[in-house]
Formats: C-alpha cells, sequence, structure tokens
C-alpha cells in the first residue's frame, strides 16, 4: 500500500492577490489528507476529541516547489516514514495535474492525552494500520 493520495481543486478562496495558493493552505491540504486517511483507519478526531485523546503536530518542515493557481486539481499524498508507539513521522507531497511536484511536507505527529498534554499509545488498530504505509526513506 505505501501511499494515501487524495485530490482537491483549488478554488479562489485558496488562492493570494497574486492569483496563486497562499503559502499557508499547503498545510491546510495536507492537514485534510492526513484527516481522510484517519478515516479510512475508522478513526474520527470527534471520537478521540470526546475521549480526551489525539494527534498533534510537533514537529514540521517544508519546502515551496512551484506554485498552484486558481482550479488546478491537486493530487496530496501522505506516506509513512518513522512509526512509534506514540508517534508517526509523515512524509506528504502535493503535485498538480502535470504531476509536477509544488510542495513537500514531513511532520510528527504525536498522540496524547488531551488532559495531560502527555504523549500515550496509539490504539493498536492505528499503529497497525500505519504499518501498512510505512516506506523506506531514500
Amino acid at each position: 500500500m505505501n501511499e494515501f493520495s487524495v485530490n482537491y481543486r483549488v478554488y479562489y478562496e485558496d488562492t493570494d492577490a497574486g492569483g496563486i495558493v497562499y503559502h499557508a493552505n499547503y498545510l491546510k491540504f495536507c492537514e485534510r489528507a492526513r484527516t481522510e486517511w484517519l478515516r479510512t483507519m475508522g478513526m474520527s478526531q470527534n471520537k478521540m476529541l470526546e475521549d480526551k485523546e489525539g494527534f498533534v503536530i510537533v514537529n514540521l518542515s517544508a519546502r515551496y516547489k512551484h506554485s498552484a493557481k486558481l482550479d488546478d486539481m491537486l493530487k496530496v499524498t501522505c506516506s509513512v516514514i518513522k512509526l512509534r508507539k506514540v508517534a508517526i513521522s509523515f512524509s506528504q507531497q502535493i503535485f498538480n495535474e502535470k504531476n509536477e511536484l509544488l510542495f513537500e511536507l514531513e511532520c510528527d505527529v504525536a498522540f496524547i492525552n488531551m488532559k495531560t498534554g502527555l504523549p500515550k499509545a496509539m490504539p493498536s488498530e492505528a499503529y497497525q494500520y500505519a504499518q501498512g504505509f510505512l516506506i523506506q526513506k531514500s
């Protein structure tokens, strides 16, 4: 399996005054892809909030390559590059319809108890599911 992907259209609200995607919105596209990835394993963010637990970003590195423009169709990928009982490291990329790499992101998300703010082991089902997306980083 190794890679999860979703497609998003660039709307006017995603762009800046120059007609290209505003820089912070690339992070939103990546966040949405990680959320959809969670949904495919049956994890609901609402349920995690009710249970006072969830994933939080603890580290993020981004690289902008080319600009996405209004009405572009984007493919956002999501792969696991490191997996621990309490954290997942993701590699994400955004491509346009021509398969040009526009944006790269690596982030670490920790699973925490939201009452204490401390890391805790993620559910075993989530850990096992994430193993299917684990890739060898080149």
